[in-house]
């Protein structure tokens, strides 16, 4: 395989351990902080960067060896089509503007999906900050009552600021899309997802910055409860509103709130 980096191989002392690295096959100098990964119990050494995260994203591929067997496919006139509308192709990556997926290039290659990297990225990051966000948001439920331990308005503060990176950042790719189904008048699963968290999003903002914009009755303890835990809130209050929409949505919401209305 042809190494597509723009360096020239190290000059290895004799007698270094060298290993090869799986990606583009250069020879590399085994060092304690070098760059490695491990996989399957074996431990997988690397020439740069750009390397080592092409092997995070995929390591059966280049561990199996099957990347050694194939040459990197780059012509200059590849095409790109969508796996569930081929009707579609383009000259240049991008999304499908009926369904939204990532277009695929049409002639194979080994290099890794960015796409697939980039959401693996975000999804991690994400986890970090949406476990103190349950943590916040449901901890009553498993014993844990945080919002009663440090105050409900502190606690609307701290969720605030742990959803605004994940919903902003994170989920900014679903806004873009979402917005692309609605320019190309093609509504699609990222119509939905963008819409839903949207909504939730700004509902949360003016429910723990301007409480006093809610009706009495939807309030609990005097403080508009956030719905940045998402749609298990929305769907069961739904559910609880199905039979007596007034009343109904009253003590849904009541049943979520870790304080509850004396009413």
């Amino acid at each position: 395989m042809e190494h597509d980096h723009h360096h020239a191989a190290p000059d290895i002392p004799a007698g270094t351990e060298t290993a090869k690295d799986p990606v583009c096959g250069m020879t590399v100098e085994v060092k304690p902080n070098g760059r490695h990964a491990a996989f399957q119990g074996e431990t997988f050494h690397f020439c740069s960067e750009k390397c080592q995260t092409k092997f995070k994203a995929d390591p059966w591929f280049y561990a199996s060896g099957r990347a050694a067997g194939q040459k990197k496919a780059a012509p200059a006139n590849v095409q790109y089509t969508c796996p569930m509308h081929p009707e579609i192709v383009r000259d240049a990556p991008g999304a499908c503007p009926i369904c939204g997926m990532a277009l695929e290039p049409m002639v194979p290659s080994d290099e890794p999906s960015e796409e697939l990297t980039d959401f693996t990225r975000r999804m991690w990051i994400s986890a970090a900050a949406a476990v103190p966000l349950i943590i916040l948001t449901m901890g009553e439920l498993v014993g844990l009552p945080v919002r009663d331990w440090i105050g409900h308005q502190t606690a609307s503060y701290l969720e605030f600021l742990l959803a605004t990176p994940i919903v902003l950042w994170a989920a900014l790719p679903f806004f873009k899309r979402g917005w692309d189904s609605i320019v190309n008048r093609s509504p699609n699963m990222w119509t939905l997802i963008s819409l839903g968290v949207g909504a939730a999003y700004l509902y949360s903002i003016f429910a723990t910055f301007l409480p006093g914009l809610f009706p009495e009755q939807y309030r609990m303890s005097a403080v508009t409860r956030p719905a940045y835990g998402g749609a298990q809130i929305e769907a069961r209050n739904w559910n609880a509103t199905e039979a007596a929409p007034d009343d109904g949505l009253r003590r849904a919401l009541n049943r979520w709130s870790p304080a509850r209305n004396a009413a």
